[in-house]
């Protein structure tokens, strides 16, 4: 009880206050639940206690920072499952596909995890209804995000290609003729506003790289700098390039409209560049948590308005590698995540957390050294895609993980 006398501007005064009235709120609605299941591992920062403890930046929302999941359990039986995962300890996002989607497996791997992913990228809607109902089967109290396709233009080709070091290629959207003699891939989708000053475009996160030669609203030509092979659906990063928000936005809800049947609690929104879409998205989806990907240099400029709107962050490291640049890379990474934690909101790392183990039983030097980096800045959620989607080994690789996790909580 505040003492009599105490001014009603006192720290501690709005302090109680604030909070009291926040968990009132939440507990009338029916977004207690959901709040308990992250909050009860420490995974988000309550935004007034970051104030009054630490200082941190304090930013007053209209909404509230969780929805509520499906799931119908009560505060105390989502509690009591996670009273053994330690409290600083980062949890594990499991990307389901075709090698885990069996419900045995989806059992077996909630024994690790209670946060699973589905990739709308990949597979058809039905697909992803009868996973998330596995999913829902095995564990209950299940977090599911569900990755929707963002606006970024994938390649159209239905299998695999051979590209040669020197050759020029056209990928484009929407064109039938061609220059003769250059070989032409179809895009997915229409390609961002590109920068005049950009020299090189690349292929699958950055993997495979091109000369960029000339260029128009739907078209770009490339001279390949290797010789490779290139698989189908592979996403083409124009770094510092620009994408249509009217487009991007219509491309969210058509998708959302499409999905509806799919149980998920979360969404996750690729190449979210500024609040504007967010708050569209918020609007007619407010039962779902907005889990906002910042992969570009724009996303990365205005990161504060995004990182206010959303939910969660994702750093997608493969698309913001190719879209800002090696020497923008580092920095960009740091900057996300420390806007992230000041704004109290969970960080998810994703990309290539453990890519190694997909055909090994240990990881590599390097990625157990990026592990550590990726704890040290704050992640809440460590993300195994192919990992776990594509890979024979995805029980051995959450185990490892599970364990380093566990191993790193007793040596820190």
């Amino acid at each position: 009880m505040i003492a009599s006398g105490t001014p009603p501007t006192h720290p501690l005064n709005y302090f109680f206050m604030t909070i009291t009235g926040w968990i009132l709120s939440l507990r009338k609605s029916n977004k207690w639940h959901v709040f308990c299941k992250i909050a009860s591992k420490g995974r988000v920062a309550m935004l007034h206690i970051n104030y009054f403890k630490f200082g941190l930046k304090q930013e007053t929302r209209t909404d509230s920072l969780l929805t509520p999941s499906k799931t119908k359990n009560s505060p105390q039986d989502i509690t009591k499952l996670d009273e053994s995962m330690p409290i600083d300890q980062p949890d594990i996002l499991v990307t389901i596909g075709p090698k885990s989607e069996e419900l045995s497996s989806i059992k077996d791997i909630s024994k690790y995890t209670k946060f699973f992913r589905l990739n709308g990228s990949h597979n058809t809607i039905d697909w992803h209804v009868n996973v998330a109902k596995s999913i829902r089967e095995a564990c209950p109290t299940a977090m599911i995000l569900l990755d929707i396709p963002g606006i970024k233009p994938r390649t159209n080709n239905p299998k695999a290609i051979k590209i040669k070091k020197d050759e020029t290629v056209l990928f484009s959207h929407g064109l039938k003729s061609v220059r003769g003699g250059i070989k032409q891939i179809p895009l997915t989708n229409p390609l961002p506003k590109i920068n005049t000053c950009i020299s090189s475009f690349s292929l699958s996160d950055g993997s495979h790289e091109f000369d960029l030669l000339d260029h128009t609203d739907n078209s770009v030509y490339g001279k390949s700098k290797e010789d490779f092979q290139l698989l189908p659906k592979k996403g083409l990063n124009i770094p510092a390039s620009t994408y249509n928000d009217d487009l991007q936005l219509e491309v969210y809800l058509n998708f959302l409209e499409r999905v509806k049947k799919v149980d998920f609690d979360a969404v996750g929104l690729s190449f979210v560049q500024n609040s504007e879409s967010l708050k569209a998205v918020r609007k007619i989806f407010q039962d779902k948590l907005l889990v906002s990907k910042i992969e570009n240099k724009l996303g990365v400029k205005n990161r504060e308005e995004i990182i206010k709107c959303s939910d969660m962050i994702m750093i997608d490291r493969g698309d913001l590698f190719a879209e800002v640049g090696i020497t923008n890379f580092y920095k960009s990474i740091m900057d996300i995540s420390s806007t992230t934690k000041s704004y109290g909101r969970p960080l998810i790392m994703a990309t290539e957390n453990l890519d190694s183990m997909r055909y090994t039983l240990q990881p590599s030097k390097s990625e157990i050294i990026a592990l550590q980096h990726s704890i040290e800045i704050g992640s809440d959620l460590l993300m195994l895609s192919d990992e776990t989607a594509t890979s024979g080994l995805y029980m051995n690789t959450i185990r490892w993980l599970n364990t380093f996790l566990r191993v790193h909580k007793k040596c820190y």
